[in-house]
């Protein structure tokens, strides 16, 4: 008798050990994800680097960023169309094959318009691979194992903040910004050999149509605003070539979300959902999260402008971010569900934007160790705010419509991390272009505290949100669900 409880499945506490076959498609798809987080995480130590070898602005250099994160976001819903269809380790290694393509591209780049069409490739198959390969995984597991998973699969967006900086700048202070993306290839290559092996090959046979006009309206849209906003830095909001893309920019989107209004519409971002309140107030705290991490761009530039760091000296001061991170996401997780949404949302704002204000008052003097604590309080707060937006989205929902959340909240995500990177560059690119030839570190730093200002302002706005998420997550028969959701990150 004893024997055979043992035996059973265990799906409420996630302790029965993984099959092996489940365990091999769990480390294709890691490795995958740990592609994508690493080379995020490098390219930002890089910045200042491709900014004086390029030649460029920061305002033409933040599309770097930019351009990735838009094609991010075009990808992902393609992919469960695309997966649907053609199946899903063929769509993953087809995604993996552009991702590899891209970074090649990167690697070879000769100026930063070439740059920029890299980032791009390499962002659509980025988009594609991370949904997909979740899929397979949640697909393949059984509810005993899906608790396992969850923890798992937070394993990249752990390690990429941590390690990500520090190989980025020893690769940047010791070979070349190139090797950055040229690394991406022999890693790519064994996860491409073991995803052969190893991936099932998932078709639908009933496949939902994939919706066109919600692209062609929303992605466009994007991209006019955030290029009349790189272009405000030069020109001024009075340029035509601000006004015409902005005006242009704000009717697609308009146009997208009445189109996503409309009654049976399986739209990119289904309007429709934001009638449920947890939904609506978790999606308006991912974006103006997402917003504030505008940030990540400034801070590298910075520390090695500003700060004097070498690009392998930032990196080592930016490690405190991961490593709050990965520390309170162990040890909230534990814990999240007595503690509840509201607490945990309000008071990780609250050490957030403790974080981001302390930055407006850094200068060339200011010790090492303060620029740290500044970063552990981020990485730590930003990780309570991540889990709670992740966590209060679901509750509430009926089961059918978890996976639309899901995809839903991975695009608000990147709309904010976009748009948000395009909008503290402007701010920080105006308050350069006022800096003559001769200013002293001072008013250098003062013009980077202008974008910390912004980047805190956003993370202020965010507390109304989050004081209008649940207290205590209730526990639903669809909890277990939930938690596969929430392990699947924008």
């Amino acid at each position: 008798m004893l024997r055979k409880r043992s035996t059973e499945p265990r799906a409420a506490g996630g302790d029965a050990p993984l099959p092996k076959e489940l365990q091999k498609i769990a480390v294709v798809v890691l490795v995958g994800l740990l592609l994508m987080q690493l080379d995020g995480t490098m390219v930002g130590i890089a910045l200042n680097t491709l900014s004086g070898e390029l030649s460029v602005s920061v305002s033409t250099l933040q599309w770097v960023v930019t351009g990735y994160l838009l094609a991010l976001m075009v990808g992902m819903p393609i992919a469960g169309w695309a997966a649907d269809r053609f199946g899903t380790r063929r769509m993953w290694t087809v995604s993996l094959v552009v991702f590899l393509v891209g970074s090649v591209l990167c690697g070879i780049a000769v100026n930063i318009e070439t740059l920029i069409f890299a980032r791009v490739v390499q962002g659509l198959g980025g988009g594609m691979m991370v949904p997909v390969g979740q899929a397979m995984l949640m697909r393949v597991a059984g509810a005993e194992h899906r608790a396992r998973l969850v923890g798992l699969m937070a394993i990249p967006g752990v390690i990429g903040p941590t390690l990500g900086p520090v190989v980025g700048g020893v690769i940047v202070d010791d070979f070349s910004w190139r090797w950055m993306f040229l690394i991406n290839i022999p890693i790519g290559l064994i996860a491409f050999f073991l995803a052969g092996r190893n991936l099932p090959n998932f078709k639908e046979e009933a496949r939902a149509a994939l919706d066109v006009l919600g692209v062609v309206l929303l992605v466009p849209g994007l991209v006019a605003v955030v290029f009349g906003l790189s272009r405000a830095a030069a020109g001024g909001l009075g340029d035509p070539l601000v006004v015409a893309p902005l005006v242009t920019g704000v009717v697609l989107i308009a146009g997208f979300i009445l189109h996503a209004a409309r009654p049976n519409i399986e739209a990119l971002v289904s309007m429709r959902l934001f009638k449920y309140r947890n939904f609506a107030a978790a999606s308006a705290l991912t974006l103006l999260a997402a917003l504030t991490m505008g940030a990540g761009i400034v801070q590298p530039l910075f520390l090695q402008q500003v700060h004097g760091e070498s690009p392998m000296g930032a990196g080592l001061l930016l490690v405190g971010f991961g490593v709050g991170s990965a520390l309170t996401s162990v040890v909230l997780s534990r814990v999240f569900n007595r503690l509840g949404a509201r607490l945990v949302g309000t008071v990780g704002l609250a050490l957030t934007f403790t974080g981001t204000v302390a930055f407006t008052q850094f200068y060339a003097s200011t010790g090492r160790v303060f620029i740290v604590l500044a970063m552990l309080l981020s990485g730590v707060g930003l990780a309570m705010v991540t889990l709670t937006m992740s966590t209060a989205l679901y509750v509430g929902l009926p089961p059918q419509q978890i996976a639309r959340a899901t995809g839903a909240s991975r695009i608000v995500q990147q709309l904010g991390l976009s748009t948000g990177t395009a909008v503290i560059s402007l701010v920080l690119q105006i308050q350069l272009t006022k800096q003559t030839a001769g200013s002293d570190l001072d008013s250098l730093a003062n013009a980077y505290h202008h974008a910390f200002w912004w980047s805190a302002g956003f993370l202020a706005l965010a507390i109304v949100p989050a004081l209008l998420l649940p207290g205590r997550i209730p526990a639903t028969p669809g909890t277990q669900d939930k938690k596969v959701a929430q392990a699947q990150p924008a």
